[in-house]
């Protein structure tokens, strides 16, 4: 069966100041496997006419293992276990803007997103 990519967009807003977009991409190699890619945005308010500004952005490449959780949040959204975990990453990301973690601690913990998907809710639909 050939590859088809994919690209989704998803959202965490935790408050009216802050702001974690996701975007989420399948990538089809010639050979017909599959790479797929987190995009992660932590944006904040950043003036009083409510606009947003992003602060960090990261590219994280998805574990292999983590390929089927990243096919079912594509196509079903987050789930509760990864709306949280986004949260997590969203504080570890400003820790990083404000020089208190590394680099590396922001990428883990935004690619954490993807590998704490509930294996039993794998394909299920979210609310």
């Amino acid at each position: 069966m050939a590859c088809t990519p994919i690209s989704v967009s998803l959202e965490v807003n935790p408050s009216q100041l802050r702001k974690i977009v996701f975007d989420l991409d399948k990538i089809c190699n010639d050979d017909d496997t599959v790479e797929w890619k987190l995009h992660f945005d932590l944006q904040e308010r950043s003036d009083s006419n409510g606009n947003f500004t992003s602060l960090v952005k990261l590219d994280v490449d998805v574990n292999k293992e983590d390929h089927p959780k990243a096919a079912a949040t594509a196509q079903n959204g987050l789930d509760e276990n990864q709306r949280a975990q986004a949260l997590v990453a969203g504080d570890t990301a400003k820790d990083f803007a404000q020089g208190n973690a590394s680099e590396q601690d922001a990428k883990d913990d935004t690619g954490a997103v993807i590998s704490v998907r509930s294996s039993e809710l794998a394909g299920a639909p979210t609310r």
